[in-house]
C-alpha cells in the first residue's frame, strides 16, 4: 500500500513540474511575442501618424532603433517564428510581421553591411526566414535607389520585380549566394541605355565589408 501512495505521489509531483514548466514556457512564448508587437506598433503607428515636423527624422530614428532591437532579439532568439512564438501568437499581424517589417525599413543596412547580411543569411539558412523574403528585403533597396523612378529597378528578382538583363551573371550568382535559383533569360528585363548603380561582378561581399568599416569608424 505505502508503494502505492508513493507513486499517487510522484506522479501527482510530476503533473504539477510538468504543468509549471508549461506555463513558464507560455510565459516565454507570450512575452518575446510582446515584445515584437511593441516593435510592429512603433514602426507602423509613426507612418501611420498625421504630418509633423520633423516626420522623416523621427521615422530615420526610429527605424535605426526598432532594427537594432530586431538585430538583438535574432541573435537571442532566432528570427521570429510559429514554434518560438507559439501558434495562436503567431497568427497575429503585429507578431509575425515585425521583424520582416522593420528590415524592410532598413535594406540598406544588410545591402551595405556584411555583419547584418551574415546574420539573417544565417537565419534563411537555418529555415526560420524565406529566402524569398530575404531577396525582398535586399531589393527594397536597390527599387529604392533605382534612378529610373518611373520603371524602378531590382537587382535580385523579388516582389518588387524582375532584374535587368544587363546584370543576369551577377543577378543569378546574388540569388544563388541566399539560396535562389538563378533566372532564366526570360524572367528578365532589358534595361538597354539605363544607368544602372548595380554591383559588379565579385563586388557584392567587399562593398558590404567596405561600408561597414566606414561605419564603424563614423
Amino acid at each position: 500500500m505505502k508503494y502505492y501512495f508513493l507513486i499517487l505521489i510522484l506522479a501527482l509531483a510530476s503533473c504539477k513540474t510538468n504543468t509549471v514548466i508549461a506555463d513558464k514556457n507560455t510565459s516565454i512564448k507570450d512575452s518575446l511575442s510582446f515584445e515584437l508587437s511593441q516593435i510592429y506598433g512603433s514602426d507602423q503607428g509613426i507612418r501611420l501618424s498625421s504630418g509633423f515636423k520633423d516626420k522623416m527624422k523621427m521615422i530615420q530614428s526610429i527605424d535605426t532603433f526598432n532594427f537594432n532591437r530586431i538585430v538583438a532579439f535574432t541573435r537571442q532568439n532566432g528570427f521570429p517564428n510559429e514554434n518560438l512564438l507559439g501558434k495562436s501568437n503567431y497568427k497575429r499581424e503585429s507578431v509575425k510581421m515585425a521583424a520582416f517589417s522593420v528590415l524592410l525599413h532598413n535594406p540598406h543596412r544588410l545591402v551595405n553591411e556584411q555583419e547584418y547580411f551574415d546574420l539573417f543569411l544565417g537565419e534563411v539558412k537555418k529555415g526560420l526566414l524565406k529566402k524569398e523574403n530575404f531577396a525582398d528585403i535586399l531589393d527594397k533597396y536597390y527599387w529604392t535607389k533605382s534612378k529610373n523612378k518611373e520603371n524602378r529597378r531590382v537587382f535580385y528578382g523579388s516582389q518588387f520585380g524582375k532584374p535587368c538583363i544587363q546584370t543576369k551573371e551577377t543577378t543569378n550568382l546574388a540569388r544563388i549566394e541566399i539560396g535562389l535559383k538563378p533566372l532564366a533569360d526570360s524572367e528578365f528585363v532589358d534595361c538597354a541605355g539605363e544607368e544602372l548603380d548595380m554591383p559588379k561582378k565579385k563586388e557584392l561581399k567587399q562593398l558590404r565589408l567596405n561600408n561597414q568599416h566606414r561605419r564603424n569608424i563614423l
